[in-house]
């Protein structure tokens, strides 16, 4: 008798402590407050528990893609089309996945068959994402805000919603959701601090404000060498409050203006604010400023208010004095002429005004032109490796090699490790430098077949990126053309020129 007490008393412990802590969680929720490192354990669990549960599998596959696990994310993807082939859920997380990937092509097949089933909130909001990055801008608004009447606790969804609201209205909507939500805004006090530091700097000038207007001009590249014989890059011509001649890297896979922390400090220019600059290696993060000059000249242009980074230490770009992004000139259409080392800008036209946003308006001769994805300042292409699997390939005049990233080049040919080759970037050195077999790239109307085409790890940032790079076009394969770049559509002209 004692025992069964004891037996029964126990069971009534554990009944009471369940009700004072309730029932654990499936992760669903946590899963749509968009807190996928605490949903992860919780959906693993829930789905051992009741596999058949699309809602669980679903978000299990979306959550493991965000964070960026491949590899689980991969074997859950193909069980999820196993188990749940026609799920609108399960598609929409499959899409995400695949366009993580860079398959760009089979996600919009995989996102188009889910709304059909149903319209789902994430369905219609994976498709916005697709149409902002390739220039669909009042599409993708409006789809961002179906989505978000759809589903308005969605926080992914209320995140992009917000900028679309009236100025008014988005102040009063952002501070407690964002207090609400801080992993989805673990950097913002160190950015909103630095930018209050840079908007007191400008001091309510316009930045860059070009002396005479935008007008057509063609400005002179700079050769910038590795040996007599061997070119690096192409480069212009820079100067700071009319100090000494500079020379920054054309840099298409660069945003604005970086200038190395010797040439600011020489003319007195004050550190505003702290910053982090990610780029190619394993050394971690750069640490730098922003620094704002009241005149600077670019090649024949002469701006006022010119806002620049500043990355601490020697060479942040490598031996050059800085970098300048080719999306400095973005209200241009910019043509590259490589071989005659030219750059000619043709300002964008003018266009009404547009509460809506605008949509990519195609050019004349838009057969000419390869419909990019755009992330920022990020140009992608896609491209396809070996005949088999599709990826995105950022062009980057600045890279002086073509590389393919380790994890892309293994879904179709073999990788060697390569204990010779150096390779570095903004991050320092790279650690792990491999060799693919065989890479035979496809873009645009051309196919280049490479032998040994260096392979690294070109997604090892620990913050969320929308899509993985699967590849870089570098210098030396983009010096076979001249490019032409249209920002405002999203859109790029390969010409090939015969040497």
């Amino acid at each position: 008798m004692r025992i069964a007490a004891g037996i029964v008393l126990a069971f009534s412990l554990i009944a009471v402590a369940r009700s004072q802590t309730g029932p654990v969680s499936n992760g669903l929720s946590e899963y749509e407050d968009a807190n996928f490192k605490v949903a992860l354990p919780l959906l693993r669990a829930a789905a051992a528990a009741d596999p058949k549960n699309a809602s669980v599998r679903a978000a299990l596959l979306s959550s493991l893609t965000y964070e960026g696990l491949v590899d689980e994310a991969a074997d859950a993807f193909d069980a999820a089309a196993t188990d749940f082939p026609n799920s609108p859920e399960v598609l929409t997380a499959r899409g995400e996945f695949t366009y993580y990937m860079g398959d760009v092509y089979l996600a919009n097949q995989l996102f188009n068959r889910s709304v059909k089933i149903a319209e789902t909130a994430r369905a219609v909001f994976a498709l916005s994402e697709m149409l902002r990055a390739s220039s669909n801008y009042r599409t993708a608004r409006l789809l961002t805000m179906r989505a978000h009447e759809l589903d308005p606790k969605d926080a992914l969804i209320t995140r992009a919603w917000i900028p679309s609201l009236i100025p008014e209205k988005r102040r009063e909507v952002f501070g407690p959701f964002r207090a609400a939500h801080p992993w989805l805004y673990e950097h913002y006090a160190t950015q909103s601090a630095t930018s209050s530091q840079v908007a007191a700097g400008v001091n309510k000038r316009k930045a860059f404000e070009l002396d005479g207007g935008l007008q057509e001009t063609t400005l002179h590249l700079v050769p910038l060498m590795y040996t007599a014989t061997k070119i690096r890059g192409l480069g212009l011509e820079f100067t700071i409050e009319n100090g000494k001649r500079l020379v920054l890297l054309f840099d298409t896979g660069a945003s604005g203006i970086m200038v190395n922390q010797k040439a600011v400090d020489k003319v007195g220019l004050s550190h505003l604010g702290t910053i982090e600059g990610r780029g190619i290696g394993d050394k971690g993060p750069r640490n730098g400023f922003v620094s704002v000059a009241d005149t600077c000249k670019i090649s024949t242009l002469t701006y006022k208010t010119c806002v620049m980074r500043v990355f601490e230490g020697k060479h942040p770009a490598g031996d050059e004095d800085g970098l300048i992004g080719a999306d400095f000139f973005s209200r241009y259409v910019v043509q590259i002429d490589f071989q005659r080392r030219l750059l000619h800008l043709t300002p964008q036209p003018a266009r009404e005004p547009s509460a809506q946003g605008y949509n990519r308006a195609p050019l004349p001769d838009e057969k000419d032109f390869t419909p990019i994805f755009r992330y920022g300042h990020q140009l992608m292409v896609p491209t396809r490796l070996n005949g088999k699997t599709w990826g995105l390939f950022l062009i980057d005049t600045g890279s002086s090699m073509s590389i393919v990233d380790s994890t892309f080049a293994r879904l179709s040919t073999k990788v060697y490790a390569n204990s010779y080759m150096r390779v570095r970037g903004l991050s320092g050195e790279v650690n792990k430098v491999f060799e693919a077999d065989r890479a035979q790239l496809e873009f645009a109307t051309f196919r280049q077949q490479n032998v040994g085409i260096t392979s690294v790890n070109l997604n090892n940032s620990p913050e969320h990126v929308p899509v993985r790079m699967s590849g870089v076009f570098g210098f030396p394969l983009l010096d076979l053309f001249r490019l032409t770049i249209d920002y405002r559509n999203g859109l790029v002209k390969f010409d090939y020129v015969k040497k």
